[in-house]
């Protein structure tokens, strides 16, 4: 308002004030037909006699604040602004949050516009493709390795055979193919588990692992895969296992993620006769550390390894 010509800030004034009149008399009309009317007829005749004047002075009330308002021109400050500008003069600004929540949303909006033109930016410098490799540069397409699982039988034996050949000291390793080509492992760890390993290729599918003295065999003779054992020791070792295929797996070179596995698998030859590196205990809830650390292959409890992260 401060740009404003002294003319213009006097017929502003004036409109404002030509408002108030109008919204008073307005007031007064709606008080006055509230009230209602008696069955008297003088008094009847009074307040239709009062009623008029008062809608008279309203009309009047709304020709001069037309005849004013016309004179008015746009004001400066908003004539180079958006109508939300606006908002901040509403006299219930103090009920309604608005015109805050549209300046937050403004700000937001423009911080995000900012970071996103950092991001592209960034973007721009670093171009990312699947090979470094220009096209054009070979005419031939490349070769990919072997999937995992696809590698010939002949090939999971020779394997399997030099595994057996090489832990017969330690573990007792044995193979079988009830249904045909996927290889079944079974494995005895001295005289502390037993524990099965099937395999598809040379990717390990499922693992089951039972105490010494329970057996992979149904009462028909057959492997039994499915399962879990009786105690709740292996079956949280079980799931160890389970967890260690996953780390251990390497699609480029799957021979040797087996081969860490068994590596690994040996570590449990002392289940029973190691404590917890972190606490020292044998036992923690009735159980002995069933985790071992898939690097250093140190004994843990579980809650004391969890504890450790």
């Amino acid at each position: 308002m401060a740009n404003q010509t002294p003319n213009q800030i006097e017929q502003l004034h004036k409109a404002l004030k030509l408002t108030q009149r109008l919204r008073s008399n307005v007031t007064q009309v709606f008080q006055k037909l509230s009230d209602g009317f008696e069955d008297v007829e003088k008094k009847d005749k009074y307040l239709l006699n009062d009623l008029h004047k008062t809608l008279s002075s309203v009309n009047t009330d709304l020709s001069d604040l037309e005849a004013g308002s016309s004179t008015l021109g746009p004001l400066t400050a908003a004539s180079n602004s958006t109508n939300s500008t606006l908002i901040c003069v509403d006299p219930i600004i103090d009920k309604t949050s608005t015109y805050t929540q549209l300046i937050h949303t403004y700000k937001w909006t423009d911080k995000m516009k900012e970071q996103a033109s950092y991001a592209s930016n960034l973007l721009k410098e670093n171009q990312f493709k699947r090979t470094p490799i220009q096209s054009g540069t070979f005419t031939k397409r490349l070769r990919r390795s072997q999937p995992a699982c696809c590698y010939p039988q002949s090939n999971v034996d020779v394997l399997l055979n030099s595994l057996i050949h090489q832990y017969r000291d330690t573990m007792h390793i044995s193979v079988v193919r009830p249904l045909g080509s996927s290889a079944v492992v079974m494995i005895v760890l001295g005289k502390t588990l037993k524990a099965l390993l099937v395999l598809r290729g040379m990717v390990i599918e499922w693992v089951k692992v039972k105490g010494y003295t329970e057996d992979f065999h149904g009462e028909d003779g057959k492997v039994d895969i499915w399962s879990s054992s009786r105690y709740q020791v292996f079956q949280k070792i079980t799931q160890h296992v389970t967890a260690a295929t996953l780390h251990y797996y390497a699609p480029e070179m799957p021979d040797i993620a087996i081969k860490s596995l068994i590596i690994w698998l040996q570590s449990y030859s002392t289940l029973f006769s190691t404590p917890c590196q972190k606490c020292g205990q044998f036992l923690q809830n009735g159980l002995p550390p069933t985790w071992r650390d898939l690097r250093t292959k140190k004994a843990y409890h579980e809650r004391c390894k969890l504890m450790e992260k």
